[in-house]
């Protein structure tokens, strides 16, 4: 009798072990976007001037010198500089915040999913990059201790934010899928939002909830992948625009809109076409 208790419990374990060995490793959320942009004073002007977020530190990096503007203590907006980026596909990827980056790549790896080389960045934290099934760069990162992004917890948090806080990231998307083999299956996004609710209906956008998180990503119908934008959390949206008029000077504001989640959203680009969204968080009524 006691040898089969024995068993049963080293069985329980062994199921528990592999369960929780097919489970992704938790992510952290949405740590930054890094774009193209044609010029540094391009950033300043329109993410630190007219956006009002401060730039706060800036490293080096395999694609050149990385310029970051810091939209809260966790969240940072990213430029490499490149003169010719009007003409190129300026979205160079989105970070995700891990745990364990080692764990995190080995779990890909078993999933058949082909993570880069894990490698210390110009900022001191540990990262490692895959491409989803669009070809969209996806990074993952581990804080380090004493990387610049951590030490500058606390600081530059300027009153002039238009926001403060990424509440999505849409992203360019070859087809919509309700349960994406990559995004569900294998990374554990969970289907948040899908419009129309009718399954028998093609999708017309769907939002996947990173784990853990109050964060998402976002797939829309597009042919284009300059569709890849963050999307900003708008308290009060019709304030963000009249604090906007009163900021502008060459940048093109737009109308805000009802979008297919029944909420108000406002669509902006930069001189070099890069798309910027704000939403409220509440329903439109």
């Amino acid at each position: 009798m006691k040898h089969l208790i024995i068993v049963y419990f080293v069985l329980l374990l062994s199921i528990h072990t592999s369960a929780q060995e097919n489970q992704p490793p938790r992510l952290g959320g949405i740590v930054k976007t890094t774009y193209l942009v044609s010029d540094y004073a391009l950033a300043q002007s329109y993410y630190g001037d007219f956006l009002g977020f401060d730039k706060v530190f800036t490293y080096n990096s395999p694609q050149g010198k990385v310029v970051s503007y810091k939209v809260n203590d966790r969240q940072f907006l990213e430029f490499i500089e490149d003169k010719n980026a009007r003409t190129k596909d300026r979205f160079l990827g989105v970070t995700f915040e891990t745990k364990n980056a080692e764990q995190m790549r080995l779990y890909l790896q078993s999933k058949g999913v082909a993570p880069s080389q894990i490698s210390m960045d110009g900022a001191g934290n540990k990262t490692f990059t895959v491409k989803d099934p669009a070809g969209v760069t996806l990074e993952f990162l581990e804080w380090g201790t004493n990387s610049l992004h951590r030490a500058s917890k606390g600081k530059s948090l300027s009153d002039r934010r238009i926001s403060r806080r990424i509440h999505h990231i849409g992203l360019y998307s070859e087809k919509l899928e309700d349960d994406s083999d990559f995004y569900t299956r294998i990374l554990g996004f969970k289907l948040f939002l899908r419009v129309p609710e009718d399954k028998s209906r093609i999708p017309e956008i769907i939002y996947f909830q990173i784990p853990g998180t109050a964060e998402f990503i976002e797939h829309y119908p597009t042919d284009t992948r300059d569709f890849s934008h963050p999307c900003f959390v708008a308290d009060d949206l019709q304030e963000v625009l009249y604090t906007l008029k009163e900021r502008q000077k060459d940048e093109k504001l737009a109308d805000p809109n009802v979008g297919k989640g029944r909420r108000w959203l406002l669509n902006l680009s930069t001189a070099d076409g890069t798309r910027v969204e704000f939403t409220e968080m509440f329903l439109a009524k």
